[in-house]
């Protein structure tokens, strides 16, 4: 795990350096000031923008050495909450994906995805239904939470009968720190990552989050 962290730093400061200009900017750029006088750089500054590390750039900011940790971190926590409130259901999940195919999860994540990117375009052209908007995404970003946590987990289990066993929880953190060490690779990275969101989808659209009964049209018959 150490080395995972300590890759992710390197990819992370990579990024935000070296490759911040592969990155879209849809806000515009604050320029800093021009300063006549040279100043020695200190470690950090103190001021309204936060602090400044040197040669890291600022901690709050789009695209920056700490955006990426921070962004990073939070995703991996969030999974890591994903398992820890529903543990049944991502261990039926994650049972389910052997028997479903990769293909069936790939084409039902990007049926899912294209449903919700129409039923955006229709309810935002409707004007009446624009609410509903943030409702769409936001199951579509909880679908794909879900199946990130399940496809760690499915990864951790791999890891365990390899590497020797470890609780569940820590193998799936590992898988977790892995996937966003992936992320972080410019361009094939950022591609990979796409296809296991799109995945993570599928494998929720296709378990139903993991429920017990799995889809089933009987169920309209009360």
């Amino acid at each position: 795990m150490g080395g995972l962290l300590a890759m992710a730093a390197l990819l992370a400061w990579i990024d935000s350096t070296v490759l911040r200009s592969l990155f879209p900017h849809p806000l515009p750029v604050r320029r800093v000031p021009f300063r006549p006088e040279p100043r020695p750089v200190l470690p950090f500054e103190p001021g309204f923008r936060g602090l400044v590390f040197a040669r890291f750039g600022p901690v709050g900011g789009l695209y920056t050495f700490w955006w990426f940790l921070s962004v990073g971190a939070g995703a991996i926590l969030l999974a890591l909450a994903v398992l820890i409130a529903a543990p049944a259901r991502a261990r039926r999940a994650t049972e389910r994906m052997a028997r479903a195919g990769l293909s069936s999860i790939v084409v039902a994540g990007v049926a899912a995805l294209l449903l919700a990117l129409a039923a955006t375009v229709l309810m935002w052209t409707s004007f009446v239904l624009a609410w509903g908007v943030a409702f769409v995404w936001g199951l579509t970003a909880l679908g794909t939470l879900f199946g990130l946590s399940c496809l760690a987990l499915a990864f951790g289990r791999w890891l365990r009968v390899r590497l020797g066993p470890a609780p569940p929880l820590a193998a799936a953190a590992v898988a977790l720190l892995a996937f966003f060490d992936v992320g972080l690779v410019p361009v094939l990275g950022w591609i990979i990552l796409g296809l296991l969101s799109v995945g993570a989808l599928g494998l929720a659209v296709l378990t139903r989050l993991g429920s017990a009964a799995g889809w089933s049209l009987e169920e309209l018959d009360g």
